[in-house]
């Protein structure tokens, strides 16, 4: 069976054709049908291949098409926010190299134990006997498509695994943004390896450690004096240290894109009046706060105290962000360094700024992860 590990739906967002380029093979492809784009043969098993169409894309293929039909403002139930980050969830599970991922996630709460000896698993996995890494990785996505990929959902399954929770835990931690490409000019790209994020500082995570966010409120918390505050410092050093990176990124069509922020921001928004936060261009590359400015929310139930009561008719509110030519670009190149094997576009002339911009980006001291040398030499031919 032909499995597609980018959905169809999402391809076709972007155009009828695309092109494709290789990093592996440097093979640059034109016009090439959403149908021999990013699939391959028998990659998931077929109760896995079913449950997908089933229990997500079926469902958020719908939820897609009012995402995109926006154009300023995007009013989202609680249910359909929980959707959207389900399919987030199963994008970076279903991705190529994922049967990898799985069995290093699948130690990630022992590793953490080495360095944090107070660390311990949330609860204890089945073990399946004979149970290959191919069948790991198809029993957490199953464990994602039974729930509706909240934690305290995953947490009833019986065979919940450790990848699923912990990806869960990232996920729900980050809050939703909508981001646009400057499109004119410039479009996004599609990558193999689901979402992708950026990095404090060291932008492409070679050398660096996603620390500033976790320091900056340790010694928030030992200088803060109210208990109430530290309460909060407390939920919000769990929440970053869950989602430590500054962002990550999926595109859905060559105009827009959803974005999972940091936790830290909201609450740097919220409490910059309380504290003295360092500017943005501390932790991101991406200094216009505004696009990190969470959503609004109209709750069906009046709210009197913490902790907040949930009703299925929450209304998650988004007002679309648009990014320069700059900032696209710059989304872009985070895009190409972190791809498996294959990158997609609609048009070469509205990627080639972004092309340049990775290049740009990845000279010394910094380290390309990718290989673009073919398509620098297709953009030195056409000047």
């Amino acid at each position: 069976m032909n499995n597609h590990y980018v959905p169809r739906f999402i391809m076709r967002q972007f155009a009828s054709k695309l092109c494709e380029y290789n990093i592996k093979t440097n093979i640059l492809r034109k016009n090439v049908s959403s149908e021999k784009l990013f699939s391959g043969n028998n990659i998931y098993s077929d109760e896995v291949e079913k449950a997908l169409n089933q229990k997500v894309e079926s469902s958020f293929a719908g939820l897609l098409r009012k995402i995109l039909a926006a154009e300023t403002k995007i009013e989202l139930l609680r249910d359909e926010m929980y959707l959207t980050k389900k399919f987030l969830l199963i994008s970076i599970i279903r991705s190529v190299g994922s049967e990898e991922l799985m069995q290093v996630e699948k130690q990630y709460y022992h590793e953490l134990s080495k360095y944090i000896p107070d660390v311990k698993a949330p609860f204890v996995e089945s073990q399946i006997d004979g149970e290959s890494s191919f069948d790991y990785w198809m029993r957490t996505l199953n464990v994602i498509f039974d729930s509706d990929g909240t934690l305290e959902e995953i947490l009833k399954h019986p065979n919940k695994t450790y990848p699923a929770y912990r990806w869960a835990c990232v996920v729900n931690a980050g809050y939703l943004g909508i981001w646009d490409s400057e499109y004119n000019n410039d479009e996004f790209v599609i990558t193999d390896v689901g979402m992708t994020s950026e990095n404090e500082v060291g932008w492409n995570g070679v050398t660096n450690q996603n620390c500033k966010k976790v320091s900056f409120l340790i010694e928030l918390y030992k200088t803060e004096k109210d208990p109430q505050m530290k309460l909060e410092l407390e939920r919000q050093l769990n929440s970053v240290i869950s989602f430590h990176e500054n962002f990550q990124m999926y595109s859905i069509s060559a105009k827009r894109m959803i974005v999972l922020i940091a936790p830290f921001y909201k609450f740097k928004y919220k409490y910059k009046k309380v504290y003295n936060f360092p500017e943005m261009s501390y932790f991101t590359r991406l200094h216009n706060e505004n696009l990190f400015i969470s959503n609004d929310v109209k709750y069906f139930i009046f709210q009197t105290k913490y902790p907040i009561k949930h009703h299925k008719n929450d209304m998650y509110i988004y007002d679309v962000k648009t990014l320069t030519k700059e900032e696209t670009q710059y989304c872009n190149a985070l895009f190409l360094d972190r791809i498996y094997a294959c990158l997609g576009f609609s048009t070469f002339d509205k990627v080639k700024g972004s092309i340049l911009t990775y290049s740009n980006l990845t000279t010394l001291p910094n380290v390309p992860r990718n290989d673009y040398s073919e398509l620098y030499k297709i953009i030195d031919e056409r000047k």
